[in-house]
């Protein structure tokens, strides 16, 4: 039997994982592209999954910072293959953000300090 490998969206947020950020500087700054972050992008895109970037940053912006670094990406701010009620969520398999806390089933004291205590790595 063939071996079929299921093809996944993940998505990407843009500020502080893509790109370098230390603090909003205007709405046309970024910073230099984070490469392990592109090199993961690259090997999941040459695997056949899809890359997509969630950002509060316009579609114009991205797509010209991806196309100016030659990162591989599918879609921006949302995912057209898989339309979810609220487009202000596009649908992955995964998220990736530098300001994320992750719920593992913790309980909700635990999750709540997670919360309070949490600090982006570039603060």
């Amino acid at each position: 039997m063939e071996n079929i490998k299921k093809i996944r969206t993940y998505a990407f947020d843009f500020d502080g994982v893509i790109s370098g950020y230390d603090g909003f500087k205007g709405v046309l700054h970024t910073g230099e592209p984070i490469e392990e972050v592109v090199k993961v992008i690259r090997i999941l895109k040459e695997d056949g999954h899809k890359i997509l970037i969630h950002s509060t940053r316009g579609e114009e912006l991205l797509k010209k910072y991806c196309t100016e670094h030659d990162i591989p990406v599918d879609y921006f701010n949302r995912n057209p293959e898989i339309e979810g009620e609220n487009p202000g969520k596009p649908i992955a398999y995964v998220y990736v953000d530098d300001r994320a806390v992750c719920y593992k089933g913790q309980k909700a004291e635990e999750l709540v300090k997670e919360i309070y205590e949490f600090k982006a790595y570039w603060q």
